[in-house]
């Protein structure tokens, strides 16, 4: 069984949380005290405002049966008794609302939309990353239930709270089973705790100096992101300056674009993009911290890097007003800033592409034994086209394909000798061929792309080669694009590129209308039951079986589907109202 972590291990293990969702997952267990089972239930409507201490999140923790590693399944908060009440820290409820937000979800809809056996996965799968990142990574076998003791630990050690407050926030059934967490105290321990001696201000400000960044970023009127950022980071008082350093791209050099607190040709004077924490945390995709360098005036300062899926689009850099060392909980808090940022970038990106007037078409080849479709085509000699890709969590897609020239179960075969990819579901069979679907745990192609901002148009596999035709915004950059697709498949190479005007026969009228009114879940929804047979007669697949496929509870899939067929008629009828309205008036002017 694996202990409670200490600080160091529980930052890295935050930071190797690649995407928002695995970071949650890791927090609310680690930081507010969720059991295994709690974590996929809590939804926005449980995050309140206290009411008689300022500033501070209150988030009620629906009941369900079990304890810490209760696995069984969870279709949602609903209509659920609430077990207790725990406190969350402001970074935490800051990004549970940017989650929120940038994810459409509903007062009712958790968090965390996934089986509590998936929350220890994406615990298990985390720690693997860290351990992989850095020497002072948690144990590969931590779990929720560790995190729990992380958090009971934390409080009543580090912070000294009362212990009645750590039961009650935890849901310990008595103070004696908060023993184990608790060390014995000698003299001068006693003597500092009778005495009362603390440092409230400090504790308190490790976990509030990166707020107002999270408040720009998330406020709709703020416009460029990698401006917002650096001007809200500097509301605190911790901070003295803060910029943003674009990736560097091929041989030339990293580029700032934006800055707070100190110009740009100062920075150029003191080297701030040829070296320095900045470019460390660039190229190792984690957070870096340092006591003093020249381009921060020798000051402490921190960076981390803003990325989001993997892709890596430049660092936000602070330095610290005054000579106190970065905390780990500043360092924390700082990178998931930095995932939010470059969430951000890359939304910005994909909102380019769709209202462009012009784009950049791309075509990427690739061999690699890395990706599947390449290695089952050229096994049996058939032809892969494939229909769309859905995201089941944040590190796996379902593809949805249709093989010409060999039967189901052959195709079945050669999943189950493939790593990464599993799950092979037949949709339909016809006589040189079938509709199916594979789950791929590997990653893809075209989901790297999709994550880098692009639209893909076509993709197909035929003699053991892969081809996938994409759009970037117009001026897209596609050298890193294409670099950072050869850490993936190492032969894949760039087989052509065009600027070229959107023709208007591209989207469909309907499609543009209605577009922005889905989620990025109910779109998964609609995409996976329609791609799956869901709605042809005789059916494909049940809904359940759909649902499955996604590794969503039946209730999840019906809330998002329904959602989502609910937005798409809207836009049908909404136009259709508008349409009988004016052709009555016209008939009306015609009849006098």
């Amino acid at each position: 069984m694996v202990d409670a972590l200490d600080a160091d291990a529980y930052g890295a293990l935050v930071t190797a949380a690649e995407t928002y969702r695995a970071a949650l997952v890791v927090r609310l267990a680690g930081e507010a005290g969720l059991r295994t089972g709690e974590i996929p239930r809590v939804a926005p409507r449980h995050l309140r405002e206290a009411e008689s201490v300022a500033g501070v999140r209150i988030l009620a923790v629906p009941a369900i049966g079990g304890d810490e590693g209760d696995a069984a399944e969870s279709t949602g908060p609903g209509d659920d008794p609430i077990d207790r009440e725990t406190v969350v820290s402001a970074s935490l409820a800051a990004d549970l609302d940017r989650y929120a937000t940038s994810e459409g979800l509903d007062d009712d809809d958790p968090y965390v939309g996934v089986s509590p056996r998936r929350v220890q996965m994406i615990v298990s799968e985390t720690a693997a990353r860290a351990a992989d990142r850095t020497d002072a990574a948690p144990d590969e076998r931590v779990t929720p239930s560790a995190l729990r003791k992380t958090f009971a630990r934390r409080l009543l050690v580090e912070r000294d709270v009362d212990p009645r407050a750590v039961r009650d926030a935890g849901g310990w059934e008595s103070l004696g089973t908060l023993d184990p967490y608790l060390d014995p105290l000698d003299g001068e321990a006693l003597a500092a705790a009778i005495a009362g001696e603390e440092d409230a201000a400090a504790a308190e400000r490790t976990g509030t100096t990166a707020l107002a960044g999270f408040e720009a970023l998330a406020d709709p009127e703020s416009g460029d992101p990698v401006a917002a950022v650096p001007a809200g980071v500097l509301e605190s008082d911790r901070w003295a300056e803060a910029w943003v350093v674009r990736r560097a791209v091929g041989g030339e050099p990293a580029d700032v674009a934006a800055t707070a607190g100190v110009d740009r040709e100062t920075l150029a004077d003191r080297g701030a993009t040829a070296e320095g924490p900045w470019s460390d945390a660039i190229a190792d995709r984690t957070p870096t911290a340092t006591d003093g360098h020249q381009g921060t005036r020798g000051r402490p300062a921190v960076a981390v890097p803003a990325a989001y899926e993997g892709v890596v689009h430049g660092a936000l850099c602070v330095v610290a007003a005054d000579d106190d060392p970065v905390g780990g909980t500043e360092r924390r808090a700082l990178a998931v800033l930095g995932r939010c940022l470059g969430r951000a970038i890359t939304a910005d990106r994909w909102r380019e592409l769709l209202h462009s007037d012009a784009v950049t078409e791309v075509e990427f080849h690739t061999r690699d034994d890395a990706a599947f479709l390449a290695r089952a085509s050229e096994r049996l000699d058939c032809r892969i086209q494939l229909a769309s890709t859905v995201d089941v969590d944040d590190e796996v897609s379902r593809a949805y394909l249709s093989v010409d020239g060999a039967r189901p179960q052959d195709f079945a075969a050669a999943v189950e000798a493939a790593p990464g990819v599993s799950d092979f579901r037949v949709i339909e069979t016809r006589e040189d061929g079938c509709s199916a679907s594979v789950r791929l745990a590997a990653g893809s192609l075209v989901r790297a792309l999709v994550d880098r901002g692009a639209t893909v148009r076509e993709a197909s596999a035929a003699d053991g080669r892969v081809r996938v035709a994409a759009d970037f915004p117009e001026g897209t950059n596609v050298r890193p694009v294409a670099d950072g697709l050869r850490d993936r498949f190492a032969d894949v190479r760039l087989a052509s590129k065009e600027s070229v005007a959107r023709s208007p026969r591209t989207e469909s009228s309907l499609r543009d209308g209605i577009a922005d009114r889905f989620t990025d879940r109910q779109w998964a929804a609609l995409s996976a039951a329609y791609h799956g047979g869901y709605f042809d007669w005789p059916r494909g697949s049940t809904a359940e079986e759909v649902a499955d496929a996604m590794d969503v509870s039946s209730p999840t899939f019906h809330n998002h589907l329904r959602k989502a067929q609910r937005a798409l008629l809207d836009g049908v009828f909404e136009d259709g109202t508008e349409r009988s309205v004016r052709d009555g008036d016209e008939r009306a002017v015609r009849n006098g």
